[in-house]
């Protein structure tokens, strides 16, 4: 079967979010879904989540696309990276059938996972075994250099779609694919948060936060210094996991035993409280405040005790 031939582009014209294509809603969901099946599902080796709930993964040979993406960490060429990802068999019905608009739409929204891979990124995407939500496989982001307060994480995006009720009721399907949709009190409406930006998990002790680079982007500032190796976190909100998110399963509600943890703190969380802080009558006067530097230690000493 005869593939489209890709056009070039002008890859820093697709990091300009001024000479973007503006895209509904509707829109952003497929290039998404296909992005992520495209880079990072075949990165992981597992699907990540997806905005339509029935889409099907290409069939792509083992490991064939992994290879192109392991290949762009090495040169580098934005351009060669989409051709080769685009002209393969597997692209057939995600791109090459496609209208010329929703094709140089997927090829836009895909660069936003390979800056994922680039160099000058500072950060990885790594699987994550923590949230049932995502069936205890998904994944996160680490960085993988040291980011000082105030620093902004240029080239991890986050693609904002704003929803109308109308567009609510179509494309979400609460549970399921609403993993990703925030509620902007300023805007008065619901917006959907995708790209590479979606990867980064809730914490509530966040150590970095959304801030707007265009009308439909944002990019990552860093709230507090992260060295190496550590996750990159924002806040989703005060009752994104259920009321006072009484459901999150994050690490620090699982450190302070609150949370979906609240009922499953064991004697030794007590015995650990209890070095950091004093009690009389039963009561507790204080307690030691968490610092970045007081965390690391402990989180030394829990990989030291290892058996």
């Amino acid at each position: 079967m005869r593939m489209n031939t890709p056009q070039p582009i002008n890859i820093k014209s697709l990091f300009n979010v001024n000479n973007q294509i503006q895209i509904t809603p509707a829109e952003l969901c497929e290039a998404d879904d296909i992005g992520t099946a495209l880079v990072v599902d075949q990165y992981l080796g597992f699907t990540t989540h997806k905005m339509n709930t029935r889409f099907r993964q290409p069939k792509v040979p083992k490991d064939q696309l992994k290879t192109i993406i392991m290949n762009f960490k090495v040169h580098q060429n934005y351009e060669q990276t989409l051709n080769e990802i685009f002209a393969g068999e597997w692209a057939h019905s995600l791109y090459a059938i496609k209208t010329s608009r929703m094709q140089k739409i997927i090829r836009q929204h895909t660069v936003n996972f390979l800056r994922i891979f680039d160099k000058q990124s500072g950060y990885e995407i790594k699987p994550c075994y923590r949230y049932s939500l995502e069936g205890k496989c998904g994944a996160r982001l680490c960085a993988t250099q040291k980011w000082r307060r105030n620093d902004k994480i240029e080239h991890l995006v986050g693609c904002i779609g704003e929803l109308s009720s109308k567009e609510e009721q179509e494309l979400l399907k609460p549970g399921l694919n609403d993993f990703s949709v925030m509620y902007s009190c300023r805007k008065n409406c619901a917006q959907l948060w995708l790209g590479a930006g979606a990867y980064i998990n809730h914490d509530c002790r966040p150590n970095c936060k959304f801030v707007s680079t265009g009308r439909s982007t944002a990019c990552v500032k860093v709230l507090r210094p992260i060295e190496a190796g550590e996750e990159l976190t924002c806040y989703y909100g005060d009752d994104f996991f259920g009321d006072n998110n009484c459901y999150c399963e994050c690490e620090t509600c699982e450190r302070r035993g609150v949370g979906r943890y609240a009922n499953k703190t064991t004697s030794s969380d007590n015995s650990s409280n209890n070095s950091s802080s004093s009690t009389v009558s039963g009561q507790q006067t204080y307690s030691l405040r968490e610092t970045d530097n007081r965390l690391r230690r402990q989180m030394r000493n829990q990989v030291n005790h290892r058996p």
